[in-house]
Formats: structure tokens, C-alpha cells, sequence
């Protein structure tokens, strides 16, 4: 760990290479300069995607900030981020942050080493795919059990300090470090099931896990490592003089020979992580495909085959009064490919119901009432129009549109980039406080409007804005991590 006098040497070196700061355009690794405690960046308006990320990487800027600054929306300085604006030049945005001599780790730790960490990803938020499997080269290199997970880099034994770095902490610089044992480096950490992306700081320096096979970054010094905690494990007992046996399903777009199950002592299994939902799936047996033998819950999937199924997380239950006929009612959606076979509904003595999970997002649906289709009755929300109107429900949301006061406003629409700027989808329900539609969004920075009865306005209560590319105004909301 480098001493105090080298870091003031090292502030100073900084403060005069990025002295001299004018109009042209600057490259980002001459943006900072250090004095009194207070860290100084001159953020240039002109930087393209690669010099934004580069700024990013060096200095350890949130990607919502750059993004922030870029269009010039000062939401994100003089708040909880320390940043604040203090002059605007033409292209140059001059943002500083106080940082005490006394800190010797942190960030000024980080400006004077080799910073390698990807700053597209810098909160803890990381978007979860259908599925996912780890590939370590050495088997001790990590461990998940009871929601603990434990990292270990051999080697390194001249190393006067290592930390673990991530998603799970904010990519924090000093707030994980690992204990030094007779062949490297451990720490064992609690972690939620699911993606997490890391890497090592030894003595300063960034690092991806030299024993993992799995990283991902747009470029090779910004390339994080990538782990998986699993949350299920696919067993098929039996089946012992089989040559191969795989498990494919609706999660890896049902690839046969994707997913190789291991032998087992009795039978087989493979471990790995799925997203929460309802995921069909088979075993592959010597290019035979079978149901899970020990799985009650199986469906037919409208052609001819049974599939079984595994849910994950909490369950819901869509129900349709009334139709007790009917001689059978199904549920489809996009969640399962608008499969009009698949999800049979149980009857009730009101009506139908089905149980099922689905993971925090947006869904249409409708049902299928001995082959008739229609919307949920007593669902008000509905994207599309017409014949092509479907029953439409935000699972988990996390943000919800309110436009007050129009009482006599006759449809009003809520529209913008988070569903290409559709004139027809996301028709809004009156309430006594107003308009409203609930959705669940990616955490990030989208633009919206209102349409009432035809005409495009702005949300009178959010002051955030921004102009579009026809001259007119659009709202603009952050969805944070």
C-alpha cells in the first residue's frame, strides 16, 4: 500500500499535468486535477460514448452522472453523489468533490493505480438472464452454499493487500478485504442468488479472476468477471448406463446439447441459476427427450408433448370470473409465447384461476374461453386497440404515471422511450388522483408525454425536461438502482 508522502507527490503530479485547461477539446485522462483537498473534473461536452466510459473508468463516475452531464441535466451533483457544478464554460462543466488528505484508500487510492473496473455497470442493479452456469478453472476457486459465497485467488503471496469488488458493494475500492492464507487470498461474503459482476484490487491494481472463464465488458480493460449464484438443481435419478444426459428447456431456448448434466452416484444433476418466472423444461437422455419423472407439475405444450415445469419466487394467480360452462379456459401471454394450449386454468365454483410466476416486469395476456380469445374482464389496464386489444399488468412495478386533473379528459395515453413512443399502448385509468398505469422499468433515464384525447403534452407536475428532435418538450424520469 503505497505511504501518504507517495499519494501527495502523486496528487501533485496530477495537479500539474492537468493544469493549463482551455477551450480545446480535452481528452479525458488530462480532465482531473487535485488541490486542497477538493478533486476537480472538467467534463467536456464534446466526448464521444469511448471517452465518456473512459472518463468514467479513470475517475469513478456513476454512468447515470455522465449521462446526466451530457445533456446537461443537473440532477445528479449538488445531491447525495458530492458532486457539485461550479462553472460552465462553453463546452467545459467544471464538477468537484472534497477529498480529505487523511483518506489514504479510496479515491484517491484508485486515481493514482491502475483503475480497471467497468463502469457501465457501476451500481449494484445488473440485469438477470433466463439462466446461467459458472466456469471456473479450479473448483475451490469459489463456493455458494446457504446464500454465503466465497471467493479465493491462489498466489499472490508477495501481495501486502487484496479486495473483492463488485456489483454487491458498489464496486467499493476498500470495503471487502480478503484474508491472506497459506496458498492466497479468501473472503466470504453473503450474496442473493443470481448474476454478480467482480474483480480483485491487489495492491492497487485491478484485476479480472484469473480462474474464471466467464467475464464480459466492451472492452478488454473495462472486461469484468462474472459469477453466478445458483438457486436450483436439475436431478434425474437413475438412468445410470446412459452415455449423456442433458436438461434443456424454455430458458436456453430449449438447446439439447447445451447444458450437460454430471453424473451422480445415483443418477445425475446440473446446478445453475434461473431468473425468477416459470421455465418448461425436459432431460435429453440418449437423444431421447423425457419429462422429469419426479416432477408432479407437467403441462402439454399444444403440440402433442408434455413438459415439466419449475417456478421460481413468488406465485400470482390469474382468475376469470363467471364461464363455469365453459368446458375449459386457458391463459397466454408473452410470457409464454402466446401458447393458446399451454396453461390450462382450474376450475372454481366462481369461475377459473391459475397459479403462476412471473418475474418483476410487463406483461399482456388474455384468455381462452373454449377457443375464444378476450381480454380480462376485470383488468381496466389494456395495451393495443381493437381486435388486438390485450389485458396488460406490471408485475413488481416500480413506477407509476399519474396525470392529474382532465377528469373529462376521454382516454388519455402515457407514451415514450420505454415502448418506442406507441400512440395506442399504455392507455391510462382514471382514479380519484388522476390518470394512472403502473409499470415495472429497467433502472436508467427514459423520456415520456401524455396524450389526452389526442393531444401531446408534458407531465405538468415533473419539472425535468428536455427537447425533442421536433421542437416540442419532452418529460424526462430517472428510475434509480
Amino acid at each position: 500500500m503505497k505511504n501518504k508522502y507517495t499519494i501527495i507527490l502523486g496528487l501533485l503530479f496530477l495537479s500539474v499535468a492537468f493544469n493549463g485547461m482551455g477551450q480545446q477539446k480535452t481528452e479525458p485522462e488530462k480532465a482531473g486535477s487535485f488541490k486542497d483537498g477538493v478533486f476537480t473534473i472538467s467534463f467536456d461536452l464534446r466526448w464521444d460514448e469511448i471517452q465518456q466510459a473512459k472518463a468514467a473508468e479513470l475517475f469513478e463516475l456513476d454512468s447515470m452522472l455522465i449521462n446526466a452531464l451530457s445533456e446537461k441535466d443537473f440532477r445528479f451533483v449538488n445531491d447525495s453523489t458530492g458532486w457539485t457544478l461550479v462553472k460552465q464554460e462553453g463546452n467545459i462543466l467544471e464538477i468537484t468533490k472534497g477529498i480529505g488528505l487523511e483518506t489514504e484508500a479510496g479515491t484517491i487510492r484508485t486515481l493514482l493505480t491502475d483503475t480497471r473496473h467497468d463502469t457501465e455497470n457501476p451500481r449494484a442493479w445488473v440485469e438477470q438472464p433466463p439462466y446461467g452456469v459458472n466456469d471456473f478453472a479450479s473448483e475451490t476457486a469459489f463456493s455458494y452454499q446457504d446464500k454465503t459465497a466465497c471467493f479465493v485467488l491462489p498466489g499472490y503471496p508477495e501481495a501486502g493487500s487484496v479486495f473483492l469488488s463488485g456489483t454487491f458493494n458498489n464496486w467499493s475500492t476498500m470495503e471487502l478485504p480478503m484474508e491472506k492464507t497459506s496458498t492466497g487470498w479468501r473472503v466470504c461474503i453473503e450474496l442473493s442468488p443470481g448474476k454478480h459482476l467482480y474483480k480483485y484490487i491487489v495492491d492497487g491494481r485491478w484485476m479480472t479472476d484469473p480462474n474464471n472463464r466467464k467475464s464480459e465488458g466492451r472492452h478488454s480493460w473495462s472486461r469484468n468477471s462474472v459469477v453466478f449464484c445458483y438457486n436450483h438443481n436439475f436431478q434425474l435419478e437413475g438412468f445410470e448406463d446412459a452415455r449423456r444426459v442433458y436438461v434443456a428447456g424454455s430458458f436456453n431456448d430449449w438447446q439439447r446439447r447445451e447444458l450437460r448434466m454430471k453424473k451422480t452416484a445415483g443418477g445425475w444433476e446440473f446446478p445453475l441459476f434461473l431468473r425468477e418466472g416459470t421455465h418448461a423444461y425436459k432431460f435429453v437422455v440418449n437423444r431421447s427427450w423425457i419429462p422429469d419423472p419426479d416432477n408432479p407439475v407437467s403441462r402439454p405444450d399444444g403440440r402433442g408433448n408434455i413438459n415439466s415445469f419449475v417456478a421460481i419466487g413468488d406465485t400470482l394467480y390469474f382468475r376469470l370470473e363467471g364461464f363455469t360452462d365453459a368446458d375449459n379456459v386457458h391463459v397466454a401471454g408473452n410470457f409464454n409465447l402466446w401458447n393458446d394450449k399451454e396453461l390450462a386454468m382450474e376450475k372454481t365454483e366462481t369461475g377459473w384461476q391459475l397459479p403462476y410466476v412471473l418475474a418483476a416486469g410487463n406483461y399482456e395476456y388474455k384468455f381462452v374461453v373454449d377457443g375464444q380469445w378476450m381480454s380480462d374482464p376485470q383488468n381496466p389496464f389494456t395495451t393495443g386497440g381493437g381486435d388486438y386489444t390485450n389485458s396488460f399488468m406490471a408485475v413488481e412495478p416500480n413506477h407509476t404515471f399519474v396525470l392529474k386533473d382532465n377528469h373529462d379528459a376521454r382516454q388519455v395515453i402515457v407514451t415514450g422511450s420505454f415502448n418506442g413512443w406507441s400512440y395506442q399502448d399504455y392507455k391510462m385509468v382514471k382514479s380519484e388522483e388522476g390518470w394512472i398505469f403502473p409499470l415495472w422499468l429497467r433502472p436508467g433515464r427514459y423520456s415520456y408525454r401524455f396524450i389526452v384525447d389526442g393531444e401531446w403534452t408534458t407531465d405538468p407536475a415533473n419539472p425535468l425536461r428536455e427537447t425533442n428532435e421536433y421542437g416540442g418538450t419532452n418529460s424526462v424520469l430517472w428510475i434509480d438502482f
